[in-house]
């Protein structure tokens, strides 16, 4: 029978030093791609284990990274599980590579995953933590500042000191939305936008109004919306907004589960797209190109920004700082329709 495999037999047939085996072996960013590629080549061929709990007698650590997430419960949950799996799935791929592997924590609220991210940290359960559904001054992350404790999150913050993060530019997805939709002749402007306690809502609402200030359209509270982002709050909203004396125009909808409310009271109030009004959407899943009528929109694959979570998670931990990890994705914007009433 040959011996097991060591990493002092990968060095020896790679040509490389064991350092740098081990390094590559541990998910270290210090060691090139195209090296890191190598070395794991080599020692899936010749059936190398790492023996995880070797190392983590030696140095403490429980190689798991806790993803913290607030989720809706299945009873009034009708759209948010899609995106989820997909961040799942970018951010093990991510890390597929390295000893880390995530464990997943699921919570009712923003209170019970501060509980959940404290117990964590105290009974050291993981060596990282990746969080979502930031607030502006979110506890959470000032609570794992306080304790030194790696974490990156998907979402900023106006925390004064600096963390790593990855989110969508929120600023600039709505600058693009209300420009396009000003540049075809739309004075009023609907903004359906997510929770207002939100850190993204915020900016994504601000971003709203100084567009609007940039070309001279007056401010109207009665076309903004704040809300969970359902198909069934797109419709209220439709219902509601609709009635005014003077209508929207244009429906921006934060999700593609809003605007597909919008078009269902569309549908019930006999209103038509592209005459009476019309919708364009951010948080692209691309399912809305099957819309009837398929929609503009802007799209970002949730593969880009779950992918950054994991990469920089794995450099916060080799000691990365963490002002050097934080990541804004523009975008692109997908145009399935003309945006323009005709009469």
């Amino acid at each position: 029978m040959s011996p097991r495999p060591t990493i002092k037999t990968i060095a020896k047939e790679t040509g490389l030093s064991t350092a740098t085996v081990s390094k590559a072996l541990n998910g270290s960013d210090q060691v090139r791609p195209v090296t890191r590629d190598k070395i794991l080549d080599v020692a899936k061929k010749l059936g190398f284990e790492l023996n995880i709990s070797g190392v983590q007698l030696r140095t403490g650590k429980t190689y798991q990274i806790a993803m913290v997430t607030i989720i809706a419960s299945p009873q009034d949950d009708e759209w948010g599980g899609v995106g989820y799996t997909h961040l799942i799935s970018g951010l093990n791929h991510a890390i597929e590579h390295s000893p880390y592997r995530v464990v997943q924590y699921q919570v009712g609220s923003f209170q019970e995953s501060l509980e959940t991210i404290k117990r964590i940290v105290v009974n050291r359960k993981a060596d990282g933590i990746i969080i979502s559904g930031t607030r502006p001054q979110d506890e959470r992350i000032k609570y794992m500042q306080a304790q030194d404790f790696p974490f990156v999150s998907y979402g900023t913050s106006a925390v004064s000191q600096p963390h790593a993060f990855v989110d969508t530019d929120n600023s600039r997805i709505i600058a693009i939305c209300v420009d396009r939709l000003i540049a075809k002749g739309h004075k009023r402007l609907a903004m359906l936008d997510a929770n207002a306690e939100l850190m993204y809502a915020q900016e994504r609402m601000n971003a709203y109004k100084k567009a609007l200030e940039r070309a001279g359209l007056p401010l109207d509270p009665a076309l903004m919306a704040n809300g969970r982002l359902t198909a069934a709050f797109g419709r209220e909203q439709l219902f509601e907004m609709s009635t005014l004396d003077e209508p929207p125009t244009a429906y921006i909808c934060a999700n593609e589960a809003t605007a597909l409310g919008v078009l269902s009271g569309f549908h019930v109030r006999g209103l038509v797209h592209g005459k009476d009004a019309v919708v364009i959407a951010t948080d692209d899943l691309k399912v809305s190109q099957y819309f009837t009528p398929p929609i503009t929109t802007c799209y970002l694959p949730i593969s880009k920004p779950s992918e950054m979570l994991g990469r920089f998670m794995l450099r916060l931990l080799d000691g990365e700082a963490p002002e050097k990890l934080q990541k804004l994705f523009v975008p692109d914007l997908i145009e399935r329709s003309a945006d323009v009433l005709t009469k």
